[in-house]
């Protein structure tokens, strides 16, 4: 058995000294993930931050406006009529997605998109970064 066999056997069997930086290399982040490791984190921050603030500064909700939306019951008898009940749940669904822009509820929902956005940028930071040998 020549040396080159003897080290290929070795390498296959884990007894090899390389392995140790092997492993090493495997365990360090390339800097495409670690970019995106960190634009996750800024961007969770500045989510959070963001979602604070508009917390803070949020205006109490005007009772007025509770009161004459899709919630009178006039005002959903006639969309059914003039529409159907298809028409009642996309006006449903019209109010609560303008509500989200609006308030404290504006706040719920920066912090929430903060967070998908730094998760995202974490998953694909975990999962699809390059696998380039660090030089």
């Amino acid at each position: 058995m020549n040396g080159a066999d003897r080290a290929q056997i070795e390498t296959m069997n884990g007894n090899s000294k390389d392995n140790d930086s092997e492993a090493h290399r495997s365990n360090s982040r390339s800097p495409l993930q670690k970019r995106l490791y960190f634009t996750g984190a800024a961007i969770l921050l500045a989510g959070f931050i963001a979602a604070a603030l508009i917390y803070a500064s949020a205006a109490p909700p005007d009772s007025a406006a509770a009161m004459y939306g899709i919630v009178d019951p006039r005002y959903q008898i006639e969309l059914q009529q003039i529409g159907g009940n298809a028409a009642v749940l996309m006006a449903q669904l019209h109010q609560w997605f303008d509500s989200l822009w609006h308030g404290v509820r504006l706040a719920y929902t920066v912090a929430v998109l903060g967070i998908a956005i730094a998760g995202a940028c974490f998953f694909i930071g975990y999962f699809f970064a390059d696998d380039e040998a660090p030089r």
